[in-house]
Order: structure tokens, then sequence, then C-alpha cells
């Protein structure tokens, strides 16, 4: 049986260039992009036109032999013990029984027609009006190939470059000194000014002057 890959349902490579984005043969300008979003979609891998094909020929084979097997029985019924009765009776069996094993895998092959993959695509668009899929089956992948392009997009950063292969879950992107986070700065004593010294609440000149006032009035 024929099966498709994701491959069909979108791009699974690319690289990341300082002011592009090609995957395949489409290349997209970072200032270009207006759009991207993730979404969860589903798939079916097996729904091919040649299984289509196969499944709709194993099927009338079923019922061409259970038809042909039951009229045989039924020659061997009409005529009991006839040596073309007993002729009947073997080729009646053996149809019915091919018919039973081409039926149960017809049955097998609309089964894996009907399944569904689930997978994520992460679609990207631009301002003139194209929509690129990137498609894979772990979310976080796309994620972040999303939030580079993102902050490529907010920053006009030109320095995070690198490239992505989906088929081996691959994200190899270099990003700038700018972009790491940087240490937190030390944290000050609120008792403290910034040389370190204690902030001074009261003047002890005029402590002393009010003390010496209060000793005159008494």
């Amino acid at each position: 049986m024929d099966r498709q890959t994701l491959d069909m349902e979108g791009a699974r490579h690319g690289e990341i260039s300082s002011a592009s984005l090609q995957m395949g043969d489409d290349t997209i300008a970072i200032r270009r992009i207006a759009t991207m979003s993730i979404e969860s979609m589903e798939f079916a891998p097996w729904d091919m036109p040649r299984n289509r094909k196969s499944q709709s020929l194993h099927a009338t084979l079923c019922v061409a032999n259970l038809f042909f097997g039951l009229v045989a029985l039924a020659w061997w019924m009409l005529t009991p013990g006839q040596e073309s009765g007993l002729v009947a009776l073997f080729v009646g069996g053996v149809l019915v029984l091919l018919g039973l094993f081409l039926g149960t895998r017809a049955a097998m092959i609309a089964a894996k027609i009907r399944r569904r993959e689930p997978y994520h695509r992460l679609t990207i668009g631009t301002s003139d009006g194209r929509q690129i899929p990137i498609v894979d089956d772990n979310r976080d992948v796309l994620a972040k190939i999303r939030d580079v392009v993102r902050h490529k997009m907010d920053t006009g950063d030109t320095e995070t470059v690198g490239e992505f292969d989906l088929n081996l879950d691959i994200v190899d992107l270099r990003l700038p000194k700018s972009a790491r986070m940087a240490s937190p700065p030390p944290r000050h004593d609120d008792m403290t000014t910034s040389h370190g010294e204690p902030e001074l609440l009261f003047d002890a000149d005029e402590e002393d002057a009010e003390a010496e006032r209060l000793k005159t009035a008494s």
C-alpha cells in the first residue's frame, strides 16, 4: 500500500538567513511576513488513489466470488449424489473462502484509508498574500521556529541565522549576544545611598538646638 508523508502537507526543512527565510523553492523576506499561526490538523496517510483502487478491486472480487460460490453450493444441493454436485461443492467452497478472504482484505484497506493522524502546521502569511506552511508532529519545534522569526521581526535582528530539518527534529539557530539573557542588576538596601552609606533621617545639629530651646524655656 502507498503511504503519503508530512512532506506532502508542507515544508519540512529550510534556512533562516539574515533577512530572509528559505524553504525549498520559496524565499520569504522577513520584513514581508504579516502573520504566523500554529494549527492542529489531521491527515490520512493511507488515503491515496492507488489504495482506493485496490480496496475497490478487493471488494468487487469478494462479491463476485461469494456470488459464484453460493451458486455452486446451490447446484450441489440440487444434484445430490452426482459427480457434478461434488465438483460444485468443492468449487463453491473454494470460492466462498476466497471471497471471505478478499472481503476481509478490503475491510482492512478501508480501515487504513479512514485512519487519521494528528500533526501541527505553522502557517506563515506574507504581505503579498502567499501562505507557506511548515508541518511537523512536534508542536514545540514549530513554536521555536516561530519565536525566532518573531524575534527577527520585532527587533530587526540580522545576526540570528541557522537552518532546520524537521525530518530529524533539528532546529539549529544561532542567537546573537544581544539576545542572551542579561544578568539582573545588583540590589541595594533601601536604607543606603548609592555609595553604600546609611541615609541620615535626622540632623544632629537641629536636635541639639531644639534641646537648648527647651532648657531655656523651662
